[in-house]
C-alpha cells in the first residue's frame, strides 16, 4: 500500500481494517467487511489493496506495530530514567490502545497468509513491541535500579506486555478504578513480585 498516495480515504481503511482486524481475526474479515465499515463499494477497495485481503492486513499489522515502537520509545524517553515511570507510560499507552491479541495473531491469523510473511511479521510483532522496554530494562540494570539477569530482559518485557494487554480482557464493571489505574498495578505486581521479601 506505500506506493500509493496517502491520502484521507486510504487512512479511513486502514484504521478501519486495524480495528476489524484486531477484533475479530484475520480469518473473520472479509474485504466486503472493511469496505462497508468505510461506506465505499466493495470493488473499489482494491484500487488501495489490488492484491487483497492479506496485503491489506501485513500493510495495517506493520503499521500498528511501527506506531506502538515509536509511542513506546518516546513515551519511555519522556518518562526520564525512573524505570516504574517508564513501565508506567508503558503502561497507559497500552491500556488506552486496541489490544493486540497476540495469541490469536500467532496461532490463528498468521497460519492463514503467505509463510514467508508470516514469519516476517512474527519476528516484527516480537521487536517492535519488546524493543523499546528491553533498552529501558537495560539501562536500569546499568543504573543498578533493576535486579534481574540481562538473559531475562526479553521474557520480562514480553511479561510487562501481555499482563498490561489483560486489562482489555476484564470486564469494565470489575476494573472500577478504569484501565489506566489497573494497568498500572498489575506493572507494579510485576516490578515488585509477589513473595513477602
Amino acid at each position: 500500500m506505500d506506493h500509493l498516495p496517502q491520502n484521507e480515504t486510504r487512512e479511513r481503511i486502514m484504521d478501519t481494517a486495524e480495528t476489524l482486524f484486531m477484533t475479530r481475526g484475520y480469518k473473520a474479515v472479509r474485504l466486503r467487511d472493511i469496505a462497508d465499515a468505510v461506506g465505499m463499494r466493495h470493488a473499489s477497495l482494491y484500487y488501495y489493496v489490488p492484491k487483497g485481503k492479506e496485503q491489506l492486513f501485513v500493510a495495517v499489522v506493520e503499521r500498528s506495530l511501527a506506531r506502538h515502537e515509536r509511542e513506546m520509545t518516546r513515551l519511555i524517553r519522556e518518562a526520564g530514567d525512573d524505570f516504574r515511570a517508564q513501565a508506567y507510560a508503558v503502561s497507559d499507552w497500552l491500556s488506552s490502545q486496541p489490544p493486540i491479541d497476540l495469541v490469536r495473531m500467532t496461532e490463528s491469523d498468521l497460519p492463514e497468509i503467505n509463510p514467508a510473511k508470516a514469519a516476517e511479521l512474527s519476528s516484527h510483532l516480537l521487536m517492535s513491541l519488546t524493543k523499546p522496554i528491553i533498552n529501558a530494562m537495560h539501562q536500569a540494570i546499568d543504573q543498578g535500579w533493576l535486579g534481574i539477569d540481562r538473559r531475562d530482559v526479553g521474557l520480562s518485557a514480553m511479561s510487562l506486555i501481555t499482563l498490561v494487554q489483560s486489562v482489555h480482557h476484564i470486564p469494565t464493571d470489575n476494573i472500577p478504578d478504569g484501565r489506566q489505574v489497573f494497568g498500572r498495578r498489575l506493572a507494579d505486581l510485576l516490578l515488585e513480585g509477589l513473595l513477602a521479601r
